[in-house]
């Protein structure tokens, strides 16, 4: 369940989280990069960077690549399918192209720093 001390070395490598728990503010003990949640209430952590811990570092650029496979799929992703519809239908002027593919890796990174819901 909890990870055993690492040397420095190794720990600056993996994710570092927040010492407190937001939900129950229980001080935290070493956690591994891959913890989810807080091992006293279950409450959902947040990385040093401010991201989300369910938060894949990828997904941004996975929602840029797929916006540029496939206009406006990036924006699908994200829950947008009114923009990526828009993205879609006038990707041949290739400047709103390249607008949702910025607009997509952007709106991900939004998303993984959103704040925790209550």
């Amino acid at each position: 369940m909890f990870a055993p001390t690492l040397p420095l070395a190794a720990a600056t490598r993996e994710a570092r989280f927040l010492p407190f728990c937001v939900g129950c503010g229980m001080r935290l003990p070493e956690l591994r990069a891959h913890a989810l949640a807080c091992p006293h209430c279950g409450v959902e952590l947040v990385r040093a960077d401010g991201t989300r811990a369910s938060a894949s570092p990828l997904t941004k650029w996975l929602h840029a690549a797929a916006s540029a496979v496939v206009p406006g799929a990036g924006q699908a992703l994200n829950g947008q399918l009114g923009r990526g519809l828009f993205v879609l239908l006038t990707c041949w002027l290739v400047v709103p192209w390249i607008w949702g593919i910025a607009d997509a890796w952007r709106t991900a990174q939004r998303a993984a720093l959103a704040p925790l819901p209550r």
